[in-house]
């Protein structure tokens, strides 16, 4: 059998929403494909969860210097440092000579011109919106043969010249079944779970939640502040809070379905158009209400839902909040689980990852 080979582009090195999923694609990696993943150096990520994690699936790795387009880095100062990690990639691409190159994410697509350079098939795996404060990576996107996005949302938001050549699929995941709501007996536990960046909305969901009446609902955050970009110190708007013995911040944690398991509603008040947050999807799967913004692809998760809210307005979150009751948040349960089977179950995804990714790359 001909060994095909594969470079994968990835941007950081930690177990979030776009590493998890790149685990997902790559349990999908057929055996005549000779893979390698490659990862930034451009940051310490102290425990190197996902290299941790592909070590030990047996996949190569490698820590290089990549060019990843951080905020950061797109001022004059820094461009020339960028531009010279972007040569050197391209010189490593050409002399390994893939078949493929798969870059995860638009933050890596700044690898894509080197890569269409090699020769290798380009298949760019978009992750995020791109909105006004992104378009710089816009040019970058069009060196990619073929472009998956995570969501409708995703999609509609390309230019039309990129949207010809972009597939949407769903991200999918293995959840053990929904266990029993708890009991309403001692109020409701609502989860917010995410990277504490701005754009998440912890300040208003956190405002919403010292303007609500109600003195029932029980918060936990997990999630820690992110190594690069704006975040929100949520630890601080939680010490000032009139409502802060109805919060517990958790943190950052490795069983985040245990706490879903504990919870009755699971929240994202993302305040930008939120591409297809994990978190939401892992909520479906353990069969638990959600509540969340009327944006992004967050509507494709939750479909026609009484718990969307209007994003970034800090009263509408505090009527939602007031309104929850045991029977909407039944109803919402009960539905969740048919929902995340029919849409993201990992069979769905492994078999349409293989024919918009690896049933593609070029034989030698």
């Amino acid at each position: 059998m001909t060994r095909r080979r594969a470079i994968v582009v990835h941007p950081s090195d930690e177990m979030y929403g776009a590493d998890r999923v790149l685990l997902e694609v790559l349990r999908t990696v057929p055996d005549d494909l000779d893979l390698e993943v490659w990862l930034p150096t451009d940051i310490d990520y102290p425990e190197r969860e996902l290299s941790r994690r592909l070590t030990e699936q047996g996949i190569r790795v490698r820590h290089l210097p990549l060019p990843i387009m951080r905020r950061a880095y797109l001022r004059p100062a820094r461009l020339l440092g960028l531009a010279g990690r972007a040569l050197r990639t391209g010189l490593r691409l050409i002399a390994a000579r893939p078949a493929l190159v798969y870059v995860n994410t638009a933050a890596a697509a700044l690898t894509a011109p080197p890569a269409r350079l090699s020769g290798a098939r380009v298949v760019l795996h978009l992750h995020e919106h791109i909105g006004t404060s992104s378009r710089a990576v816009i040019p970058f996107l069009r060196y990619a043969h073929h472009i998956i996005a995570v969501s409708s949302a995703v999609a509609r938001a390309l230019p039309s010249h990129l949207r010809g050549r972009t597939t949407v699929v769903h991200n999918g995941f293995d959840n053990a079944p929904p266990t029993e709501l708890p009991t309403f007996a001692d109020g409701i536990r609502v989860v917010i779970a995410s990277r504490w960046n701005a754009w998440k909305g912890h300040r208003v969901f956190l405002d919403a939640w010292n303007r609500m009446t109600r003195t029932d609902l029980h918060l936990e955050i997990l999630g820690d502040a992110p190594p690069i970009g704006e975040a929100i110190d949520v630890r601080a708007l939680v010490d000032a809070s009139p409502r802060r013995s109805q919060i517990e911040v958790i943190g950052r944690t490795t069983d985040v379905r245990a706490h879903l398991d504990a919870a009755h509603v699971i929240v994202v008040p993302s305040v930008l158009p939120d591409p297809l947050p994990t978190i939401a999807i892992e909520a479906l799967g353990a069969g638990r209400a959600l509540l969340v913004s009327d944006s992004g692809g967050l509507r494709e998760i939750v479909g026609e839902s009484p718990l969307l809210v209007t994003p970034g307005d800090a009263d509408a979150w505090a009527e939602a909040l007031d309104a929850l009751d045991e029977g909407t948040i039944r109803a919402a349960a009960a539905a969740a689980r048919e929902r995340f089977d029919r849409l993201f179950a990992r069979d769905t995804f492994d078999r349409r990852i293989r024919a918009e990714l690896w049933d593609l790359v070029p034989r030698s």
